[in-house]
């Protein structure tokens, strides 16, 4: 296998990226503030069979581009990603993700196609639905995406990508009714302000169905999390000289959900809508040819609203931040 990898490099055009980073994130389960007290006066300790509700992350990601062109001059991209994430104290939120894809190029457009895998993943700790009231375990949960995107390259000033994506989310066997499948519809756009500040905006709406809401059964903890939801992104890149040349990057995320039950009883659904604010800033320099460094800061918060239940707020809304440094080596 390593022989017939050397054999494919030594033909092929090809470049690859490794980083390693390191963040602090202030909210690992994204939790409300109500919920982390508990935590704190250990109110209820059977809810929360973890040490910390904080945690430094490590990451490490290798990704991987094989190029060659196989129609006329047209660049055919082979593309392989692998992330691995790493939680000091909380160990059971460890989880890796891997990315295969491959983009054509043609005279105005590109096509790409992508799968990417997420083999488990702990979203927090919830009550057993068969079990009693005292009964947490893990909500453990795979993904599965596979996308594609057809980008615009020149038949507009600016670079336009259409993106669809069929989303699979399978959870453990005690929150099978959680499964849930998704269509996303996307639109990006990126713009050349002046030739040292770029602009990104983005627009997806995306729609999701869950098991439970064709199930005869009803847990009250395994509701029906079917929804509909808008998002938009925006970004500005300024190009940075400041210490050392690098990418100065600012951006916003706004995400409206509106859950889609009509059953009353489902007290955590029904009328709810959601608001989830992202603000991101990150700054790269290239310290040395083929290093940069990376310096990021995430802060997330969601408000909830509910048409019947009005303390859903004390239980649903968070806010979260990350902050994180790393290096990245390029080829």
């Amino acid at each position: 296998m390593m022989i017939l990898l050397l054999f494919s490099l030594s033909l092929w055009d090809y470049s690859y990226n490794v980083s390693a980073t390191s963040l602090y994130d202030n909210n690992i389960f994204t939790y409300s503030p109500e919920r982390i007290q508990e935590f704190i006066d250990y109110s209820a300790p059977y809810k929360y069979p973890f040490e910390t509700y904080d945690d430094l992350r490590t990451s490490a990601s290798v990704s991987l581009r094989l190029r060659n062109k196989f129609i006329e001059d047209r660049t055919t991209t082979f593309n392989l990603g692998l992330d691995v994430h790493h939680y000091l104290v909380n160990q059971e939120k460890d989880f890796q993700s891997i990315a295969i894809g491959i983009r054509q190029s043609f005279k105005t457009f590109a096509v790409k196609i992508a799968y990417t895998h997420i083999p488990e993943y702990l979203i927090r700790y919830y009550r057993e639905p068969a079990g009693s009231s005292t009964d947490y375990i893990g909500c453990d949960v795979q993904y599965r995406t596979l996308s594609g995107k057809i980008s615009l390259l020149r038949l507009l000033p600016f670079a336009v990508h259409l993106t669809y994506a069929r989303r699979w989310e399978d959870y453990i066997e005690e929150f099978d009714l959680y499964d849930a499948r998704a269509h996303l519809l996307g639109i990006d756009a990126d713009l050349k302000l002046v030739h040292f500040i770029a602009l990104g905006l983005g627009y997806q709406f995306r729609t999701q169905e869950s098991d439970s809401a064709h199930s005869i059964v009803v847990f009250d903890d395994v509701p029906d999390g079917s929804f509909f939801q808008h998002a938009a992104q925006a970004r500005l890149d300024v190009m940075c000289k400041l210490l050392f040349p690098g990418m100065l990057s600012l951006g916003y995320d706004y995400a409206f959900r509106n859950h889609r039950t009509d059953d009353v009883q489902d007290i955590y659904h029904y009328g709810r809508q959601d608001h989830v604010h992202t603000v991101r800033f990150e700054r790269t320099a290239r310290i040395f040819t083929g290093i940069e460094l990376v310096v990021s800061y995430m802060k997330r918060w969601r408000n909830a609203t509910s048409e019947i239940y009005p303390a859903l707020s004390s239980i649903k809304d968070y806010d979260k931040y990350r902050l994180g440094a790393g290096l990245n080596f390029y080829f």
